[in-house]
């Protein structure tokens, strides 16, 4: 059992004999310090009280109780603390009664396996229960599992099929990689009614595809291309459209593959012709939840935000370039969207971050289009390059 002594009011103060005019007020001075101490403590004593009595009307649990110099810190399980000080020694008064040691607002503090008790000098009683592992809340029953599209060759899905105007035959995710960034075979090829496709099948059953030539029509091709430095063009490139599968540091968590989102529409391009926003489906047509995806931007953007090119200019204060993804149901319905800033106040990612997505709700299908400042958007619709990478994408299945 712990006990807190306060500071003790001696009972009389003699005064010193007057020698000719003058007197010695040292004793005065000196209880009136200790009077000014005694009421400090009382404040503190008031404010730890209230603060005990609010702990155990709002259910708090202990967690711990510590002794100190300065007395004994009880620690909640919300993290918030209380201070019960120690009390000061009362002093003998000089040429005086003797001082006696006064009890503080607090008497003790006592332990028990499942309980503080802390008593008050009118034998009130502050009973607050200790916290316990049972006391935890029980981790929620998931209802769902988890699958992750990692774009990672041990991790391929695919049932394999051939590319005829390429030559190519696909079975693993690395085999969506053009031999060049831009006007690669697989990219750039003649289509006709050809596919660049892929499909997580058995996995997260996302699929993607698309007929027309990358540099027109977007879609999303796998990549594993890394230019480190974003500022400075390689030798022998003439510009960074040609590095358009490029990122500053390779996949998500340090993997190697990962995807390039190239695309969009805006109220110009749909009055030229009738473009397709790039999206990703479930190929079985069952609505699931994205849990989220990771994002960052891809060189040719850092680049083009960073030091304006020939048709963007760098990015100032209020710039901002934001992922749109919208959510559809089975049948085409839109069910909801959520936004992404690739950039925000004129500051570009460069890092991989998480896109949460669980805001859409459940989708059959996700398009995704971008968003952008008046400064990106020109006479012509928008000038700053329409890409950005992705990776790890998580999806709900149910249980």
């Amino acid at each position: 059992m712990r006990r807190f002594l306060c500071l003790a009011v001696s009972t009389i103060v003699a005064l010193a004999a007057m020698v000719g005019c003058t007197y010695d007020d040292d004793p005065i001075w000196d209880k009136m310090k200790e009077l000014e101490q005694e009421v400090a403590q009382n404040r503190e004593d008031i404010a730890t009280l209230s603060a005990l009595i609010e702990a155990m009307n709002s259910g708090k649990l202990i967690v711990a109780t510590t002794e100190t110099d300065e007395g004994v810190v009880i620690t909640f399980n919300d993290g918030s603390t209380v201070v019960i000080r120690n009390g000061v020694d009362g002093k003998d008064g000089a040429d005086g009664e003797d001082g006696k040691d006064g009890d503080s607002l607090f008497v003790s503090i006592e332990e028990t396996e499942d309980e503080v008790i802390i008593t008050l000098t009118d034998g009130r009683k502050i009973v607050i229960p200790k916290y316990k592992e049972s006391d935890s809340e029980p981790e929620p029953e998931l209802t769902y599992e988890l699958r992750v599209l990692t774009f990672e060759d041990e991790d391929a899905m695919f049932e394999p099929y051939t590319l005829d105007y390429a030559d190519v035959e696909i079975t693993t995710w690395s085999d969506l990689i053009d031999d060049v960034q831009y006007s690669g075979a697989l990219l750039y090829g003649d289509f006709g009614e050809h596919l660049y496709h892929w499909y997580d099948k058995g996995n997260t059953e996302l699929q993607h595809s698309f007929t027309t030539p990358y540099w027109g029509g977007g879609g999303h091709a796998i990549s594993n291309y890394v230019v480190e430095d974003y500022t400075t063009l390689p030798e022998g490139y003439y510009g960074w459209y040609e590095l358009q599968l490029s990122v500053p540091n390779g996949g998500c968590g340090g993997s190697q593959n990962f995807a390039i989102h190239n695309g969009y529409i805006d109220d110009f391009n749909q009055q030229i012709y009738d473009p397709e926003v790039a999206m990703i489906e479930f190929a079985d047509g069952i609505e699931r939840v994205i849990d989220h995806m990771w994002v960052m931007n891809t060189c040719y953007v850092l680049n083009s935000l960073t030091f304006g090119d020939g048709f963007n200019s760098p990015a100032i204060a209020t710039t901002s370039f934001c992922i749109v993804a919208t959510g559809y149901d089975a049948e085409d319905g839109v069910v909801g969207s959520c936004e992404f800033a690739l950039c925000q106040d004129g500051v570009a990612i460069s890092e991989w971050s998480k896109w949460d997505m669980t805001a859409l709700g459940k989708v059959a299908k996700v398009t995704l289009n971008f968003a952008a400042s008046d400064d990106l958007i020109g006479e012509y619709g928008l000038n700053c390059p329409a890409y950005f990478a992705y990776d790890n994408i998580a999806v709900r299945f149910d249980l």
